[in-house]
Order: structure tokens, then sequence, then C-alpha cells
């Protein structure tokens, strides 16, 4: 699946097309460069803010005179949010510029591939004034569908991961504090337990002396009343 973009054309892509144009051929799309800064693009731009990567297109298609589909892969070892994308040329000048100041276009991890395809609006440009430049890898739009397709899966499966050790840290949290508590509860009984078998044992000499003070009471009673 494609990512419909709508880049903008900078000064140094108008100029590059115009003496292109003059000799009769068309300008030629040879790289996608990525890079890690959002921002509204200016058309006075040469580069990227951040570049990380430049790939070579592997693929493309003219989907009508001002659209056309471009292809690459990510291959290396490097990891980014891709929040920039630039389209070069083949003599390297920046023809178009894309970027959002809070928005991401993609995440490239650093174990897999990541295939970039995207469909590029060139209303600006005089009808088929641009080309591409492939290294014939055949990345055609099924394949790119397919790739695309794999990239969700590894995503979905990554962020399903994530969902689940989030969901065992956050019950081991409430392992920890009911563990506790039941600690507490058990002190707190015994505790209980020992001021009781205090009470009983309190209770008992009370008891004791009071049945003691009752009876000698009683014998004077019986000595004074019968003179024994």
């Amino acid at each position: 699946m494609s990512t419909p973009l709508q880049p903008l054309i900078t000064k140094a892509g108008l100029a590059a097309i115009w003496r292109a144009d003059n000799t009769g051929v068309a300008a030629e799309i040879t790289h996608i460069e990525v890079g890690t800064s959002g921002y509204t693009p200016a058309n006075t731009q040469t580069a990227l803010r951040t570049p990380v990567a430049k790939y070579a297109i592997s693929d493309g298609q003219r989907l009508s005179d001002t659209l056309i589909h471009v292809t690459a892969v990510a291959d290396d070892g490097k990891a980014y949010w891709a929040r920039e994308i630039g389209f070069r040329l083949s003599d390297g000048t920046l023809l178009a510029v894309w970027s959002h100041p809070t928005e991401a276009l993609t995440y490239k991890s650093a174990t897999a591939e990541l295939l970039l395809a995207y469909d590029l609006s060139l209303t600006a440009l005089p009808a088929n004034s641009v080309t591409i430049i492939s290294t014939g890898a055949g990345l055609n739009l099924t394949l790119s569908a397919e790739l695309a397709a794999l990239a969700a899966a590894s995503l979905s499966g990554m962020l399903r991961a994530q969902k689940q050790q989030d969901a065992l840290d956050s019950q081991d949290k409430v392992d920890q504090v009911m563990g506790q508590k039941l600690i507490n509860l058990m002190d707190r009984m015994r505790d209980a337990e020992t001021r009781a078998e205090s009470d009983h044992d309190g209770l008992l000499t009370a008891v004791a002396a009071n049945a003691a003070g009752l009876i000698a009471l009683q014998t004077l009673f019986v000595k004074q009343t019968y003179g024994a």
C-alpha cells in the first residue's frame, strides 16, 4: 500500500526541471531521503533539516502526467522516526520535501527492513517533466502491498508484546501491594492475639483475688456471728 504525498516543490527543484526541460529531457528522481525533524517545509530548502539516510529508488511507475509512484527499501541497521521526506534528482538537487510539525510518517526499526512506497502528486510541475530512475529491483505495487502488510503485522506484534509486558508489570505491582497488605494484616492479628492472652491472664488473676477476698469476708462474718 502506498502513502499519498503532496510534497512542496523547492525553488532549486523548479530550477533543475527548467534546465532539464530546455534540453528536451525530463528531470530524473533517483533517491528518497529521510530525516527526523518535524516542521512546515519551505520552498527555499536545499536539504532536509536532520537527514539520517538516503535510499536509491528501487522501482517506479508513472500513474498520470502529474502523479508518480516510487518505492525504495530502507535495509540498513538504523532506527528512527521518519518525520521529513526528501526526493533527490540525479544531480543531487532536492526536488521536493514533505514534513509535518507534529505527525511522524513512519518508524524504521534497526532490526527490520522498511518499505518506502509513495504516490507523489506533482501538480505544481509541468506534465511529464519528471521521470524515475530506479535500480531495477522490481518492487511493483503488488509486492509493495505485501511488504507493507508484513511491516504492519510486525509493528502490531511489537505493540501487543509491549501491552502484555505492561500488563505483567502492572499485575506484579498489584501482587506486591497485596502481599504487603497481607503481611501487615497478619502482624495485626498476632498483636491482637497477644493482647487477648494478656487480658485473659489478667482477668483470671482478678477473679481469683476477688474469690479469695469473698471467702475471707465470709469466714470473718461466721466468726463474728457464731463466736467460733
